[in-house]
């Protein structure tokens, strides 16, 4: 869908100096990610392409930086000294609502966790940027991505749960299960609910 927009975009004359947003998913793995990348680079070049997280724009997380790096007192206790762990929660009490073709493939992990709370965990954990520019900031976060201890597979016993709603109640209205929804397939196992434990392996 990507490229055969931007395609149509350039057809018409609106791809010159103009800038080019894209939103999750891109793609679903790694090759089919390239190949977006790919389809929209032939119109669209690295410096007018955005790839966004709609939860950054979220007004409590843009004001996480400077909360963190504009505040002596946060800065300098903002490390295993002083903090534990940190526990990231997002708590949702809607279900699929119609849009079981998309979510029966993705799940939480792809839907949720390695994007969104990803994200939000390196701004919690990065070090102070060089500056506030999209690289200085993309530098740290990958900094903190390349910390991360991986999962084992005996850590997927001890480290992630997975789990998928049933049918209940919601603010006191009776709610279908994950397997009820409207279109669902109902041998279907992926998980809409997630929790898991990560490590980082830095000073911090």
């Amino acid at each position: 869908v990507y490229g055969a927009i931007c395609e149509n975009l350039s057809k018409v004359g609106l791809a010159e100096n103009t800038r080019v947003v894209l939103e999750k998913p891109i793609g679903s793995d790694l090759e089919s990610s390239r190949k977006v990348n790919d389809a929209v680079a032939q119109f669209f070049p690295e410096n007018r392409t955005y790839r966004i997280d709609h939860y950054l724009g979220k007004e409590t997380v843009q004001n996480l930086i400077a909360l963190r790096f504009a505040n002596s007192l946060f800065e300098t206790q903002w490390n295993q000294n002083y903090i534990s762990h940190v526990e990231i929660t997002v708590a949702e009490q809607v279900g699929i609502e119609g849009r079981w073709g998309y979510f029966d493939k993705a799940g939480q992990l792809r839907d949720m966790i390695q994007n969104h709370l990803l994200q939000l965990l390196c701004l919690i954990a990065m070090d102070p940027p060089a500056d506030l520019s999209a690289d200085s900031i993309r530098d740290e976060k990958v900094k903190v991505l390349k910390a991360l201890a991986p999962i084992s597979p005996d850590g997927l016993t001890t480290q992630v749960v997975r789990g998928q709603y049933i049918a209940g109640y919601s603010a006191g209205k009776p709610v279908p299960g994950y397997l009820e929804e409207e279109n669902s397939n109902t041998q279907s196992d992926t998980e809409t609910f997630v929790a898991l434990r990560a490590d980082i392996r830095n000073w911090r």
